[in-house]
């Protein structure tokens, strides 16, 4: 029998940088530590930062979570990447290759051509792996992107994913954020969402509650645990910090961070073997000890910032004072004279001159791993010479060298004068036998970053949980283009409990007042202590609640009562015997005078109001006639405050059961 396509078990964030590529990342090789050929997937990524893998070019992201599961990277695990070249203007790359026609369509046109490589792509990973692990993009919940839709609940909706969908909960509001997402999707794609994941926390995670708690009973959505800021050595993607843990020690070695900077990620190394710093202003040279140009997805604009903002001027200072400069592929082009653009590609500018090389841009982009041999340098990269590397090139344009200037590798892969080389290769740190050339020491390297990552989850969250999520099957939501949202949620201002004698309504209500209000709760007791039966119930009733709770006993005027209350919830408790004491006392019409005065009093106020009430239409018919008006006028009574209400809920036996209201 054949075997059906993998599950899909995917990680959305509630904002931008919440930590949707480490999460894949660690569960990428959490799943391959137990033996489960698992597969990263994101169908649309943007992105400078990328690898050269099997087909052509793919986000760094993928090819560093293709690592971790142990497999070989290659394109269907990015098939689409966008590399931005200005403020609103992209290089469309489908499958590894640039797509030039693409490139110029305009972002709302280009989605029917682009979701046919993102659906096959998806689909054949399925169809070869036991799992795909997908990411997602920014927030599911940018309803102005939603027509536009690749890489969110789209990818979701197609394969039927378990979401996982993640806080960032350093920057604050990471409530408010998966609240927020939750409630701004559709209804079918809010059943996807499983859990809530809390990432980046400092401090005692017990000082959440009751947070979580109060979240999955808004959503019905778990908290499946909460990951404290994880201090990592690899590359990040969005903001390449070089990761957060480097040594202190080693030269200081700056990297200038131009508009456009590219293929930052491949420097992940030098935050062990160095102090390094992503360097903006031409006073950060004055102290460096190695200084690298990196590189760059538009050449011809980073040379006009390295010119206005001072930086030109620093680094021909710099090499001037014999100290070494690394250019890497546009990095290079910006050392050399000149760059000539015949067809346009980007531009034609006037490098930093400290490379006699001239370079002419070529619509045809060279996308290759490569390896090469260093013949003899000079000075700082003397170290160099022999030493065969590996890495790849990702660049239009080729570049030859004419004066002082020298070709150090075959193929024009390399250049050199005195201590000013630049190369086309990326990925030349990451070679362990350049690093113990240059630095006298190999870096950790990534496979034990992978495992300490794992071992977070292991740690921090409900894996057992996760697990069972991945693997549950559930059916693709066959739904064609955009879902609308619905409109926005609210939180509950009026909630009605329900429920026969003792089923423990009061004891529930009790428990939603404390999560909404906390200590700020006040309690307005209809009873009165008639006789000492009754005076013990209220008696045991207090004890129940928190002492530092408000507490107003007024068996007759429950709207004054909830005008006066100092806290914004409010429990009344309850309204059977608020009728009761009124039809003893004033008939039929004080009842419902004072029930619509209440239910006024709460429009009018912004208070949050939980009624508790017994349902006692279900019996047998009482067999006096007060009886029955009692129970016919408590039946209007529950049917007037159910109909205004947000949230309506029956008790039976302490369990509840949601009645269906007009809240969403």
């Amino acid at each position: 029998m054949a075997r059906g396509l993998a599950p899909v078990l995917m990680i959305q964030g509630a904002t931008s940088g919440a930590g949707k590529s480490l999460l894949v990342t660690a569960l990428a090789r959490w799943f391959a530590r137990r033996g489960v050929r698992v597969a990263p997937f994101k169908a649309q990524n943007m992105s400078n930062h990328a690898r050269v893998a099997a087909g052509g070019e793919l986000g760094s992201a993928q090819y560093l979570q293709a690592l971790a599961a142990g497999v070989t990277p290659e394109v269907r695990m990015n098939p689409v990447l966008l590399k931005p070249e200005a403020e609103t203007q992209s290089q469309v790359v489908v499958l590894g290759r640039v797509d030039p026609e693409l490139s110029r369509t305009p972002w709302s046109e280009r989605r029917p051509r682009l979701w046919p490589a993102v659906r096959e792509s998806l689909r054949a990973l399925r169809a070869e792996y036991q799992l795909v692990i997908a990411e997602g993009a920014g927030s599911p919940a940018e309803v102005n992107l939603r027509a536009g839709d690749l890489v969110n609940m789209a990818v979701a909706r197609e394969a039927g994913a378990a979401v996982l969908l993640a806080a960032d909960i350093d920057r604050g509001g990471a409530f408010a954020h998966l609240w927020g997402t939750w409630g701004l999707l559709a209804p079918e794609e809010r059943a996807l969402v499983r859990g809530f994941v809390l990432n980046k926390f400092r401090g005692d995670a017990a000082l959440l509650a009751p947070a979580p708690e109060l979240l999955e009973r808004w959503t019905g959505v778990p908290t499946l645990g909460v990951l404290p800021y994880l201090r990592h050595r690899l590359p990040d993607e969005d903001a390449p910090l070089l990761g957060t843990a480097g040594s202190g020690s080693g030269p200081r070695v700056a990297i200038v961070a131009y508009p456009y900077a590219s293929n930052l990620d491949e420097f992940w190394p030098l935050a062990e073997l160095a102090r390094v710093t992503l360097v903006r202003g031409p006073h950060a040279l004055a102290n460096a000890e190695l200084v690298i140009l990196p590189g760059s997805k538009h050449t011809a604009a980073s040379v006009r910032w390295l010119e206005s903002s001072g930086m030109a001027r620093a680094l021909r200072a710099y090499a001037a004072s014999g100290r070494p400069l690394l250019g890497v592929c546009g990095g290079l082009q910006l050392l050399g004279h000149a760059v000539h653009d015949p067809q346009g590609v980007e531009g034609a500018a006037q490098g930093l001159g400290l490379l006699q090389l001239e370079t002419t841009m070529d619509p045809a982009k060279t996308v290759r791993r490569s390896r090469g041999r260093f013949e003899a340098l000079e000075g700082y990269w003397a170290p160099l010479a022999d030493l065969e590397v590996a890495g790849y090139e990702i660049h239009h344009g080729q570049s030859r060298a004419a004066g002082g200037t020298r070709e150090v590798m075959a193929g024009g892969r390399a250049f050199a004068r005195g201590n000013v080389l630049g190369v086309y290769l990326h990925g030349l740190f990451e070679e362990p036998a350049v690093q113990r050339a240059l630095f006298g020491r190999v870096a950790a390297g990534l496979e034990r970053e992978f495992d300490r990552l794992a071992d977070a989850l292991e740690e921090h969250l409900d894996m057992k949980r996760i697990e069972e999520m991945a693997f549950s099957r559930r059916e693709p939501v066959r739904q064609a283009g955009a879902v609308a949202p619905p409109d926005p949620p609210r939180l509950p201002r009026l909630v009605l409990y329900l429920g026969g004698a003792r089923a423990g309504k009061s004891a529930v209500a009790l428990e939603r007042a404390r999560a909404l209000g906390g200590d700020a709760v006040t309690f307005i007791a209809t009873a009165s202590a008639g006789d000492e039966e009754m005076a013990a119930r209220a008696a045991a009733h207090r004890a129940e609640r928190p002492a530092v709770w408000e507490t107003i006993e007024e068996p007759r005027e429950a709207a004054a009562a909830l005008e006066r209350a100092r806290h914004d919830v409010v429990v009344l408790d309850c309204l059977t015997l608020l009728v009761s004491n009124l039809l003893l006392e004033g008939g039929e019409e004080a009842v419902r005078r004072e029930v619509e005065a209440l239910l006024d009093t709460w429009r009018a106020g912004g208070k949050t109001l939980i009624v508790v009430s017994n349902e006692v239409g279900m019996g047998i018919v009482p067999e006096n006639a007060l009886a029955r008006r009692y129970r016919d006028l408590l039946g209007w009574a529950n049917r007037t405050v159910a109909a205004a209400a947000d949230e309506v809920r029956l008790v039976v036996a302490g369990r509840e059961l949601p009645l269906e209201t007009g809240l969403d």
